[in-house]
């Protein structure tokens, strides 16, 4: 082989190894982009709804002014869990409040984890440490599919007073 001909083949080699890099490059940016894509709109469903806090029905009556109950539904096909569950008073104190996703029959949270995974829909349970009777609370329950938390009010004085309009 000549001398030229080699530069040439030399030349051209590498001149395909470079167009190979750009366009392994670009298509490395596309995937990237139609990952993300994917992602937002896998996300986009993530959602959990909240049902209203209420008071659960238990065999001794005066146990169950003490405990709240609250419904929560996921929205996506991933499991979701709950990790933080925070209660105020109505002025913005912070309760001392044990939650989890079983309570027994006096309404004490049973095995409380600090974790309670939400496949399609799940309880969770919140007691006062005091014992007291809850007659206002706030609820910020943080779960796995946001930053945010969702923040839901138990409060019956509100639904007697919209009744009596």
């Amino acid at each position: 082989m000549s001398p030229e001909t080699l530069q040439v083949t030399t030349m051209l080699a590498t001149s395909l190894a470079a167009l190979a890099a750009i366009l392994s490059g670009l298509c490395a940016f596309f995937s990237y982009k139609l990952a993300r894509k994917i992602q937002n709109e896998m996300k986009s469903d993530e959602r959990i709804i909240l049902g209203a806090p209420i008071h659960p029905e238990l065999k001794k009556l005066k146990h169950e002014r003490c405990v709240l109950m609250c419904a929560l539904f996921n929205k996506s096909k991933r499991k979701a869990f709950i990790h933080s569950v925070e209660a105020f008073d109505r002025q913005g104190a912070i309760l001392d409040v044990t939650w989890a996703g079983e309570i027994d029959h006096i309404g004490m949270p049973q095995n409380p984890s600090q974790l309670v995974g939400v496949v399609d829909s799940a309880n969770i349970y919140i007691r006062c440490t005091d014992g007291k009777e809850v007659e206002y609370m706030e609820l910020w329950i943080s779960h796995s599919f946001s930053d945010e938390p969702c923040v839901i009010i138990y409060d019956p004085s509100l639904d007697w007073a919209n009744n009596a309009d």
